[in-house]
């Protein structure tokens, strides 16, 4: 599901006015903004963010006393990346109707995204005083507590959300993540569960329910919900490095082969689509390294036509790497303040660490000229090169990044007319199912992290070529070609006649654009084991047109 998608906003009956100093020409304006405003939230619902606000800026002009209008107007903005634009429209809505508590909601969201975190706690505390009664409300305020580890104003805010909309997987999903990082185990198990019962689909949910039987040793129920999830999702490379990795913790190595060989698939960028993906951490890899790969992704959003949009979704991941109790610095710029402060609050017994605070955004690089095209390009890149500076020195950050175009017809397509396009890319999987403004649970990036933390420990169930086969996978995953192929070259120095370690050097060369070694890679797999579909289906994919 796409926050794109989802707005909490309807058009019910009109309720009959008693304000007879409207003339018809004023009921002829409402009406038609009711109609604009309707357009908009379809074309919202289609990520057509440019198209939106047009319409909602039109049903502003025909009715300017109406403050739905300007925080539909907002939300666009906002979906568009212009969040100090949104922001403007928002208050402006306020000083119409000073006690609407979606706008104080909706400023709260955007000051959580600037990093914020108090101010947009106090946001959502004037929206929950107004209607305390609405679940979204509730869960917002929720996870500004849970991002202070106020685990009990949390837990009370998160209980009510799910009071309020008992159907809802996100709510179950937030409060057992909030259990877990409790130490309420059983509770947990009890709300991921339930949101799994609602969203047979969840898969973030299958992985949190995977990787809380694993931590309590319940290996058969971990090896259920990891198989799920691969069976929901075969392209979900992080289940199956999950997956694979208990298998061969069991003995089970040829089930861990198989699931393995599945991890190492690629796509083609072609008519009916594919999204540009890239995964890149900031933490063990030099400045220059890191601007490449940031380099990399802008080359190939440069590529897409100028007169498509592009909605590129981020994510954004602040492991703090400085010690617990320091104070900010004064000359910290918002979000850097906001963490540090996050980085002070007292942790649960024994614990040493906060854990990482998570921020996803959507951002629309609208249709333009070419020139117009190459500016959205830098003012983008830009931000995220400023948003990576920020953790320079004190965080481990991690920066996932994904663009598509919005082809009506195909949502996910990034429709390629010129030569100059990349013929495939490793889309190791889709972030989508973290709804929450902050994600109190374990991101999928946190899961490879963990496994990586699990195997540079030595687990004697492993081989040294297990080892580095579930270690390239996780390198792979996240997004660390040069990582990936080290590990993969170590793993077939140990055993030469293997073909996966040639699987996983191939797909890693895709990862650096290297097109040709990949080819190179994929066919020495497929003369070690001519029965290799993987391979012979990623050398389709690179073969010429």
């Amino acid at each position: 599901m796409s926050w794109g998608a989802v707005f909490p906003f309807s058009f019910g009956k009109k309720t009959i006015r008693t304000d007879y100093s409207n003339t018809v020409w004023d009921q002829i304006m409402q009406d038609q903004s009711l109609s604009d405003m309707r357009r908009g939230l379809g074309e919202m619902g289609l990520s057509r963010y440019k198209e939106a606000q047009n319409s909602f800026a039109k049903a502003v002009i025909k009715n300017p006393k109406d403050p739905l209008g300007f925080l539909l107007l907002g939300a666009a903005l906002y979906w568009s990346g212009k969040v100090d634009e949104a922001m403007s429209e928002y208050r402006e809505a306020l000083t119409l109707d000073p006690k609407n508590a979606l706008a104080y909601q909706l400023l709260g969201i955007a000051y959580g995204w600037k990093g914020d975190l108090e101010q947009a706690q106090e946001y959502f505390k004037k929206s929950y005083e107004l209607e305390p009664d609405k679940s979204d409300t509730n869960m917002n305020l929720a996870s500004t507590y849970a991002a202070q580890k106020n685990w009990e104003k949390a837990l009370e805010h998160y209980r009510r959300a799910v009071e309020l909309a008992p159907r809802e997987p996100l709510y179950h999903y937030q409060l057992g993540s909030l259990y877990e990082r409790m130490g309420r185990d059983a509770q947990a198990e009890d709300s991921f569960k339930k949101a799994l019962s609602l969203f047979w689909g969840y898969e973030d949910a299958m992985l949190s329910l995977g990787a809380l039987y694993e931590k309590t040793g319940d290996d058969a129920a971990a090896l259920k919900y990891y198989k799920k999830a691969v069976r929901t999702k075969p392209g979900d490379f992080v289940a199956r490095l999950l997956l694979a990795k208990l298998y061969y913790q069991q003995g089970e190595a040829a089930k861990a082969r198989e699931v393995l060989d599945g991890a190492f698939s690629i796509i083609r960028f072609k008519q009916e689509g594919l999204a540009l993906n890239a995964v890149y951490r900031s933490s063990g890899r030099t400045a220059e390294a890191f601007a490449k790969e940031i380099e990399n992704f802008r080359n190939n959003l440069s590529r897409v036509p100028a007169a498509k949009d592009i909605n590129v979704d981020v994510s954004l991941e602040y492991a703090p790497l400085v010690k617990p109790k320091e104070k900010p610095s004064p000359s910290a710029g918002s979000f850097e303040r906001a963490y540090q402060k996050l980085r002070s609050s007292s942790a649960l017994p024994g614990e040493q660490e906060v854990p990482p605070m998570a921020f996803k955004r959507s951002f629309v690089l609208a249709a333009a000229t070419q020139a117009q095209r190459e500016n959205q390009i830098n003012e983008f890149i830009e931000g995220l090169e400023n948003a990576v500076k920020q953790g320079e020195g004190k965080y481990d950050v991690t920066l996932s990044l994904q663009g598509r175009t919005m082809d009506y017809a195909s949502p996910s397509a990034l429709t390629q007319q010129n030569s100059s396009a990349p013929r495939a890319a490793y889309d190791p999987r889709i972030v989508g199912n973290d709804m929450g403004l902050w994600v109190t649970g374990k991101s999928w990036l946190a899961l490879v992290q963990a496994a990586l933390e699990d195997l540079s420990s030595g687990d004697k169930a492993l081989s040294a070529e297990q080892t580095s086969l579930l270690t390239g996978l996780a390198y792979l995953v996240a997004g660390d070609a040069a990582q990936a192929s080290q590990s993969f070259a170590q793993a077939r120095s140990l055993a030469p006649a293997d073909d996966l370690p040639l699987m996983g050097l191939g797909t890693a060369s895709v990862i650096a654009g290297n097109d040709a070694q990949a080819k190179d890679f994929y066919n020495q797999a497929l003369r070690l084991n001519p029965k290799n579909k993987t391979a012979k289906k990623n050398l389709n994919v690179l073969q010429e047109e």
